[in-house]
């Protein structure tokens, strides 16, 4: 079967329903505007990233289970950040892949499915806005920084990329994406070419500060060096890093890279960590420091907006910060901060 999309998706699926979907990818998805393709994939990646997390068994030819799968994936999507446009995107793609492999569509044939989405995606506004990502403050980073001591390469990697989620308002799929290239160490930035935000693929400039490039620096340096003999490794060393994804795979026991092709060649399509590694590190940085929250993948991003918001920084540089193109989302985000209102002041004031 074609990767075109699979390549997303657990080997035994795509092997199941090879002969069911190969002649559409090969003679339709291979024609579908860039974009399209792209949102299709991601779609994919995203739902069974979240069923692999669930231990959930995602689209078979089992009505029933099937039906499981989304239904949860669909309560989830509708207790996070997504807009409501978005979570029906991605009911779209995962219906059209069912026909596609001729399996059994309960987003269809369902009509439990079909009304209890229709119940989540109504009620999507006050979940959206009661259920945000818990926010990982500026404390929450600082306490992290100060009470995790780093005793492996994984420690130092995820240190500098749950600092640098938060300095730049990264989402897992952002900090995957960075490059060494994209850092510029002396002016504190970091360029993000594009985002889920930015679908003209503009690109923006995103701050960084010396404690995350300081991180960035070690996990480099550490990396490249050989943890046997703690001599730097040969330039040609597959597992140094030298160009390219910054963030990358290390083994089992995070003492040593994974080794990795840095060919000029292979640069669009460089190995990127997925979702659930990002999620995972992002959790097992935080429970190290005996942070109690609720930790997701988002949380970096929404608490530097919080942080921000907190700070009286001005909703138009919150914007700017995270990328925003309109300040509806940091709007939200920000409803979590310790601004105080009016009746709290007055209560405050009365010891009440």
């Amino acid at each position: 079967m074609t990767n075109l999309v699979l390549k997303d998706i657990p080997l035994d699926v795509a092997r199941k329903y090879k002969a069911e979907s190969d002649r559409y990818f090969e003679q339709i998805f291979t024609r579908l505007p860039p974009n399209t393709q792209r949102v299709h994939r991601s779609n994919i990646a995203h739902f069974y990233n979240f069923c692999k997390c669930e231990n959930l068994p995602g689209l078979t030819r089992d009505f029933a289970a099937t039906e499981h799968s989304i239904q949860r994936y669909v309560s989830e999507m509708c207790h996070s950040t997504l807009s409501f446009n978005t979570i029906k995107l991605h009911m779209a793609t995962l219906s059209k892949f069912l026909k596609i492999a001729r399996l059994p569509n309960p987003l269809k044939d369902s009509e439990f499915l079909r009304e209890f989405i229709k119940l989540e995606l109504q009620a999507h506004e006050i979940y959206q806005r009661a259920n945000q990502a818990p926010a990982l403050r500026l404390a929450d980073i600082e306490i992290i920084n100060e009470e995790v001591e780093p005793k492996t390469l994984l420690d130092i990697r995820d240190l500098a990329m749950i600092n640098m989620m938060f300095d730049a308002l990264l989402r897992a799929d952002d900090v995957g994406s960075v490059q060494l290239s994209h850092i510029d160490y002396q002016k504190n930035k970091l360029f993000v070419p594009k985002s889920k935000a930015d679908q003209a693929g503009e690109g923006s400039f995103r701050y960084l500060s010396n404690t995350t490039l300081s991180y960035v620096s070690d996990y480099i340096s550490e990396a490249n060096l050989d943890p046997k003999t703690l001599v730097e490794k040969p330039i040609d060393d597959p597992t140094r890093i030298n160009t390219g994804i910054l963030f990358r795979p290390l083994w089992g026991k995070g003492t040593s890279m994974r080794p990795y092709d840095e060919s000029p060649a292979l640069s669009k399509k460089m190995q990127k960590l997925d979702y659930t590694s990002i999620y995972r590190s992002v959790k097992r940085i935080a429970k190290k420091a005996n942070l109690d929250l609720e930790i997701t993948g988002h949380s970096p991003r929404v608490g530097g907006a919080v942080s921000m918001a907190e700070a009286n920084i001005s909703m138009s540089q919150i914007q700017k910060a995270g990328g925003w193109k309109s300040a509806e989302m940091p709007a939200r985000y920000t409803e979590q901060a310790k601004t105080g209102s009016g009746m709290e002041k007055l209560a405050e004031t009365f010891d009440r």
